[in-house]
């Protein structure tokens, strides 16, 4: 049996590209197959390496998708909402500002839509997942709030921290309807609709 009590974090090119074919192999395992269905075999298979090189970066499957789970959070507050909202607060009309940010959360969830409903079921099965989520939630809450603050004498809501949550949360599930699950309408339909409750939310 391999030895999986210690790894190691590369630093050579080699290392490096080695362990990030691993990364790669199981992002698109987990995705395709579930995180329960898929075992350290298969991954390190999929990635063109030994049984034995995964686990010097590894000790098995948790971390692996740990680690995945944290990269895929930056790409969407990181890449997709961070400079994005900055440029928001440029726009003059506050219903367009609205409608514009409710699209940033929508392409965050077109990133990778199979991964992200393996996430949604991580995050309901496993605590390791579960707080790591909690975590990473909080930094989108914060760029939220942050957005929200540009408008704070023009808002009627004055609780920035819960109405960053309550945006977060309701603009959550309307997309994991569109994007995970499927919805029987139109989903422009549902962003429009989506954009005026937040609107009148905030400002009527």
């Amino acid at each position: 049996m391999t030895e999986k009590t210690s790894t190691r974090v590369p630093t050579q090119e080699r290392g490096i590209k080695t362990k990030q074919k691993i990364i790669d192999a199981g992002r698109k395992l987990f995705s395709d197959k579930g995180y329960y269905k898929t075992n350290s075999k298969e991954i390190a298979r999929e990635a063109g390496v030994s049984t034995g090189s995964f686990y010097m970066y590894f000790k098995d499957k948790k971390p692996l998708f740990l680690e995945i789970f944290q990269s895929y959070y930056r790409e969407i507050s990181e890449k997709v909402l961070e400079g994005n909202l900055e440029q928001l607060l440029q726009t003059g009309s506050k219903k367009k500002a609205i409608g514009e940010l409710v699209t940033l959360l929508y392409e965050a969830h077109t990133i990778d839509p199979a991964f992200h409903r393996e996430a949604i079921s991580m995050i309901y099965t496993d605590n390791d997942v579960q707080e790591l989520n909690r975590i990473e939630e909080e930094k989108v809450v914060a760029l939220l709030a942050g957005f929200l603050e540009t408008y704070q004498k023009e808002l009627t809501v004055k609780d920035l921290e819960a109405a960053a949550r309550i945006i977060h949360k309701s603009a959550e599930e309307v997309i994991h309807s569109i994007k995970i699950f499927g919805t029987p309408i139109e989903e422009n339909r549902m962003l429009t609709e989506l954009t005026e409750m937040i609107y009148r939310y905030l400002f009527c």
